[in-house]
């Protein structure tokens, strides 16, 4: 790892899933329709989701939770791929946010964004004041979710072949040097001074590489040539400095601990990792 935090990635500590993929089952279901619940919004989610974590990291650093918005597991409506949950989400995937309203919306980066516009003058304000610097936020972000995204299940799901999960994990070290080029070289934020939709859109992933691809993959450094993004994780990770960098930490202290309980239930064997590892293919980098 590449600092110390309160937990330490050489020790042993507590979600399963990481959010679910899969298309709509193709029994009948109802038409998607709005929830009857009232009061709060509802955040549909579980600790090691990166993609709710998106939100949750706006959530928290809005102050709104839980008073304006409640954050619950999906098995209040009987789980992902429940009849109740399902007509909600027809994907069966989380985040799903229903608004107070009863409006389901759902893909995180959407949800992000409604959050942030909805809750505009609430708490502080993650708005960049250049169109160059939001050009630059929309553009990494961009990068993120179209090339990284996709395949970043290779870390840690199920593979057709050893061959497929080695050629996606190259596509992850290419597109993080793509994302090390993009990253503010001030800081101590992504795009630079201040935080914004992409430092909340990034850094759980990166919570992710860091774990994975260090203690199951066997990198030596998962941020080796991108000292950029290491200053900008690391300071996200070790929670001081700015009450935002203290919200990133505590989402960090989430999902490393659904992490470390996925390894303590044997998630890289269940998944043939441990297996596909053992073939002779390029696993480390670099």
């Amino acid at each position: 790892p590449s600092s110390t935090t309160s937990r330490s990635l050489s020790t042993t500590m507590p979600t399963t899933t990481s959010t679910p993929v899969g298309l709509a089952q193709t029994v009948a279901r109802p038409a998607p329709r709005r929830s009857t619940r009232a009061s709060a919004a509802k955040l549909y989610d579980v600790p090691v989701s990166n993609n709710g974590a998106r939100v949750r990291i706006a959530l928290y650093a809005k102050g709104l939770v839980p008073d304006r918005v409640e954050i619950v597991s999906p098995s209040e409506l009987g789980g992902i791929k429940s009849e109740e949950y399902m007509a909600l989400q027809p994907k069966g995937q989380m985040p799903l946010l229903v608004t107070e309203s009863g409006l389901p919306i759902w893909e995180s980066e959407v949800i992000l964004g409604y959050v942030l516009d909805k809750y505009d003058g609430e708490g502080p304000s993650f708005t960049l004041d250049t169109a160059e610097e939001r050009a630059l936020s929309t553009l990494s972000t961009k990068v993120f979710d179209t090339f990284i995204q996709p395949v970043q299940g290779c870390m840690y799901r199920k593979s057709p072949s050893a061959e497929q999960r080695a050629a996606e994990l190259k596509v992850i070290d290419e597109n993080l040097h793509i994302l090390e080029s993009l990253c503010s070289a001030d800081g101590p934020y992504f795009v630079g001074g201040r935080p914004c939709k992409t430092d909340m859109s990034l850094f759980p992933s990166f919570v992710f590489f860091e774990f994975m691809l260090e203690t199951q993959f066997g990198w030596p450094d998962a941020f080796y040539d991108k000292p950029k993004l290491r200053a900008w994780y690391e300071y996200l990770k070790a929670g001081e400095g700015s009450d935002f960098a203290g919200v990133t930490a505590r989402v960090y202290g989430e999902i490393f601990d659904a992490l470390k309980a996925w390894e303590e239930g044997g998630r890289w064997e269940v998944q043939g990792i441990k297996e596909h590892l053992e073939v002779d293919l390029k696993w480390v980098y670099p």
